[in-house]
């Protein structure tokens, strides 16, 4: 995915005329990052926006005993780092690349200025993070009354429609990185996992799953 590619998949930038996302492009620069890589701590400043061109970045936060927590793992042609960037405070969440990565990069001021001059554009912004704020709203909700087959059905539902094709669906993670989404034990979710794979739900792999019968899991999310 080149960074034109980038720009014209999101909704942030996907309406832009062909001048301005030029525009746009001479204020970003492209980088680089290896696989284990921190890319911004929990409570750094909000220096910018970040969007992936290839590879994968998850999102953590750690609890004050060390656990960690997924928030969310995110592939090629997303963005990240929105909130920070427009209040300027402390980013909200720890980002690591969990594969080599190419990232855009458009820093705050820059980022700022361009939409400063094209105000209709800032819906598209305010629409992203209002589905954000839904999916955190979601999360609490399930952690508080679902049970663990019923998150991690959800989880696994989600992330196969993300990934935009028809079952089967690959979806590129890992058993760690679940439980840490959910807050579970790996034991706990690799156990669930091997008894939808038996009941051919789903095919296992290394760092990733095929969901076969995504109809399966929405009716354990309805009925348990």
């Amino acid at each position: 995915m080149t960074r034109e590619d980038l720009l014209r998949v999101h909704c942030f930038f996907s309406g832009l005329s062909a001048d301005d996302e030029q525009e746009l492009l001479k204020r970003t620069r492209s980088r680089r990052v290896p696989a284990g890589r921190i890319l911004f701590q929990q409570g750094d400043a909000g220096d910018g926006l970040y969007g992936i061109m290839s590879g994968r970045v998850a999102f953590t936060v750690d609890s004050l005993h060390g656990k960690e927590l997924i928030l969310n793992v995110l592939g090629a042609g997303e963005f990240f780092g929105e909130i920070a960037l427009l209040d300027g405070r402390g980013r909200t969440a720890t980002a690591v690349t969990r594969e080599p990565c190419r990232l855009l990069f458009i820093g705050r001021n820059e980022f700022m200025s361009f939409f400063r001059e094209r105000p209709q554009a800032m819906s598209r912004i305010i629409e992203l993070l209002c589905a954000r704020l839904r999916r955190s709203t979601d999360y609490i909700a399930d952690a508080m009354f679902l049970d663990l087959p019923r998150r991690l059905a959800k989880q696994l539902v989600t992330l196969s429609q993300d990934d935009g094709s028809s079952p089967p669906a690959a979806v590129r993670v890992s058993h760690a990185e679940l439980a840490g989404m959910l807050g579970a034990s790996r034991e706990r979710v690799s156990t669930q996992l091997a008894t939808w794979s038996d009941r051919g739900i789903l095919d296992q792999g290394r760092g990733h799953l095929v969901v076969r019968d995504r109809q399966a899991l929405e009716h354990v999310i309805a009925n348990g």
